[in-house]
C-alpha cells in the first residue's frame, strides 16, 4: 500500500490571512466574553447565521448568539489560557471551511457543569464555515456557521485505527505540517 498523496491546495494569501484573522478574533473573544469583538466576525445583521453550540442546542442568528453569551458570561469564567490548532483550511472561491481543535481554561463560577450531558467543555473541536459576504452583500469574509463538539476522552483509542488525542497531540493531522499557506 502506498502512502496517500494530498492535492496541493492554494488560495490567495490575502484570503488565508483574512480567514485566519477572523478565526483568531472569534476564539480570543471567547476568553472574556467580548461581545462587540465577537460580533465583528459574523454577518450583519446576522439573521442567517447558524451555530450548533457545545451545549447541544442550535442558535439561529447573531442576536441569539449574543443572548447566549450574555447568559453565560456571568456563570462561566473563561479568562484563562486557550489553544487552538487549525487542522485544515479549505478556500474555494467565495466559500471556505476551517476545522480546528481547542482547549480553553474555563470553569463554572459555582463549580457546576454547563453542557447538557456534562461533557468536558474545555476541550473540543469546531468546524467554521466562511462566506465572502458581510451579510449585506459586500465581499468581506465572515463566519456564517460554526459547529462545536466535544473531543473523546483524551486517552480513548480511535476505533479501528488506534491512537488517541493525547498520543497524537491537539490538532495533529497526518499531513502535518499543514498544507502550504495554512
Amino acid at each position: 500500500m502506498t502512502a496517500p498523496t494530498f492535492a496541493r491546495r492554494t488560495a490567495p494569501q490575502e484570503d488565508i490571512d483574512q480567514i485566519l484573522h477572523l478565526h483568531r478574533e472569534w476564539w480570543e473573544s471567547n476568553l472574556d466574553w467580548d461581545i462587540p469583538r465577537m460580533s465583528k466576525v459574523f454577518p450583519e445583521p446576522g439573521e442567517e447565521y447558524l451555530m450548533f453550540n457545545f451545549n447541544g442546542h442550535p442558535y439561529f442568528s447573531l442576536r441569539e448568539k449574543v443572548a447566549l453569551w450574555e447568559f453565560y458570561r456571568d456563570l462561566i469564567d473563561q479568562s484563562g489560557g486557550m489553544t487552538t490548532r487549525v487542522m485544515r483550511l479549505e478556500i474555494k472561491g467565495d466559500m471556505a471551511w476551517l476545522a480546528c481543535e481547542f482547549s480553553i481554561e474555563a470553569e463554572m463560577r459555582d463549580g457546576g457543569e454547563w453542557t447538557a450531558d456534562n461533557v468536558d467543555a474545555t476541550v473540543g473541536r469546531a468546524t467554521e464555515i466562511y462566506h465572502r459576504d458581510n451579510g449585506s452583500g459586500a465581499p468581506e469574509w465572515r463566519m456564517w456557521h460554526t459547529q462545536i463538539t466535544a473531543l473523546p476522552e483524551l486517552d480513548e483509542e480511535r476505533p479501528g485505527l488506534g491512537g488517541s488525542t493525547a498520543s497524537r497531540g491537539l490538532g495533529w493531522v497526518p499531513w502535518n505540517p499543514l498544507p502550504e499557506g495554512v
